[in-house]
């Protein structure tokens, strides 16, 4: 799993990474939906402000609910990552990514990260 490109600059591996120690393997329809978020949001966001580290990405139920997610999370369905820009600072990072043409569902600046989100495919970003 570690080797699977989801995108040219993203892994499987990274996008499902938890700390807690459960399951946490995306579906197909997970899956499809992470290549989403990856080719709309994360690589275009990455071509603006540089190497994304992705904090959080696909989680599980289990591991959405273990670490206190809410409960109709993004996450859970592969459309979401909270990143840490690694060459821009974070509200530069936002802002940048704010005034884009990238198609984000949300985009929501947090004290130490960025959450980015992509709409479910067939729907309107908000």
């Amino acid at each position: 799993m570690a080797n699977t490109q989801v995108s040219e600059h993203f892994t499987l591996a990274e996008l499902t990474r938890t700390d807690t120690g459960l399951p946490n393997e995306p579906n197909l329809e997970q899956g499809a939906s992470l290549v989403r978020l990856a080719e709309l949001a994360l690589e275009p966001m990455r071509a603006i402000v540089g190497t994304l580290k992705v904090n959080s990405g696909f989680r599980s139920l289990a591991v959405n609910t273990k670490i206190g997610g809410a409960h109709n999370s993004q996450h859970m369905q592969g459309q979401a990552a909270d990143v840490v820009p690694l060459n821009t600072g974070l509200l530069a990072a936002f802002r940048a990514v704010k005034a884009s043409p990238i198609p984000y569902d949300q985009l929501i600046w947090e004290p130490t990260w960025i959450h980015v989100s992509v709409a479910p495919l067939g729907a309107k970003p908000r």
